[in-house]
């Protein structure tokens, strides 16, 4: 029985150390996977910030009469186009016209009077105090009637620049006090974007950089325009400070009011990129699986900004790395692989 026993366990032994080899040996003969792969590329980057804003017109104003009156006619609608000048209100102006007609009358009287003595003072025949009198007449009168041409004109309202009507309500027969506006006018050949920026991007802010908008009403078309003003100081309640952009506005899409998301490019450099699809995310770690000689390598790098499917790398990697970018998600840090020639999916397409 005890030389059973011994056969035994010596048989089991030798099947336990054949079942470790037989181990050992599928993992040796353990299957690559297969990966697409890719390269970095340099590009062109752009280090750019993003805020939102508001838009409005380079130039409105209210539309408000200069003197008080009853309308006697309304020559334009809401949100009719108008040149500098046009007439947009008349008020009554017979009273004013009454006025300007008695100082035009006054004026020709003292005229005459001022001629007669100054041909008198030409022959000695006048007094020098008379001829002071009608001279004070005279320029009194001619006073009177600039006033009165004054107070005939303030009876229209017109346009003082070309632009687009807001809503009028006003009709003819309503009494306007004078301090009441009639309508807006706003000049949208171009529009103007304000934003605030963090303080840290102040010193790399100037006028003229090229700044991009995009607004919900037009989400898949670009807007671009240009840098006027950065404020000269910090506001100390957010520590930011605004910025202001022009953008031209020729086919009049854009209107006062809109929220605008803005992208403002701070600098351009030529950078390494790799598609997106390459990267992978875990926790803080950001990591390549790099391909050399067969196997895959776990590699961390840093990245930048992205645009598009691109994302900038920092740190990590060489120009002439081969990067998986198809399979990464069946891979560990030094699996065999084999690469595909023709991947599906291919980071610089």
């Amino acid at each position: 029985m005890i030389a059973v026993f011994v056969a035994t366990g010596v048989f089991g032994t030798q099947l336990l150390l054949r079942g470790g080899e037989d181990a050992g040996q599928q993992g040796q003969d353990r299957q690559p996977t297969r990966v697409g792969v890719t390269s970095p590329q340099m590009r062109s980057i752009e280090d750019a910030v993003s805020a939102v804003g508001t838009l409005r017109p380079v130039r409105a104003v209210d539309i408000v009469p200069n003197v008080a009156g009853r309308v006697s006619d309304v020559l334009v609608t809401s949100g009719q186009k108008v040149s500098a000048g046009d007439l947009l209100i008349a008020l009554d102006d017979r009273a004013a016209r009454a006025a300007l007609a008695e100082a035009q009358a006054t004026l020709n009287e003292t005229e005459q009077e001022y001629s007669r003595y100054r041909q008198l003072e030409d022959s000695n025949a006048a007094a020098e105090a008379r001829l002071e009198e009608a001279r004070g007449a005279f320029r009194r009168a001619e006073a009177a009637v600039m006033m009165a041409e004054a107070n005939l004109e303030d009876r229209t309202v017109t346009a003082p620049f070309a632009g687009t009507l807001g809503v009028i309500d006003t009709e003819p027969g309503s009494f306007l006090n004078g301090n009441q506006a009639v309508t807006r006018l706003a000049d949208l050949s171009a529009v103007e974007v304000s934003a605030t920026l963090p303080e840290r991007y102040f010193r790399q802010v100037r006028p003229g950089q090229t700044l991009e908008i995009t607004t919900p009403s037009y989400p898949n078309a670009t807007f671009e325009g240009q840098v006027t003003l950065r404020a000269p100081e910090i506001d100390l309640g957010t520590r930011s400070f605004e910025i202001r952009a022009e953008i031209d506005n020729d086919d009049g899409r854009l209107v006062g009011g809109m929220f605008a998301r803005v992208r403002l490019v701070l600098d351009t450099y030529e950078g390494m990129t790799l598609s997106e699809d390459a990267i992978i995310s875990e926790g803080m770690a950001v990591y390549v699986y790099t391909v050399a000689d067969g196997t895959a390598e776990r590699t961390e790098i840093e990245i930048g900004t992205t645009r598009g499917t691109m994302t900038e790398v920092r740190e990590g990697l060489e120009i002439d790395d081969r990067i998986v970018v198809a399979g990464w998600d069946q891979l560990t840090d030094g699996a065999p692989v084999a690469v595909e020639e023709n991947p599906a999916e291919r980071g610089d397409e």
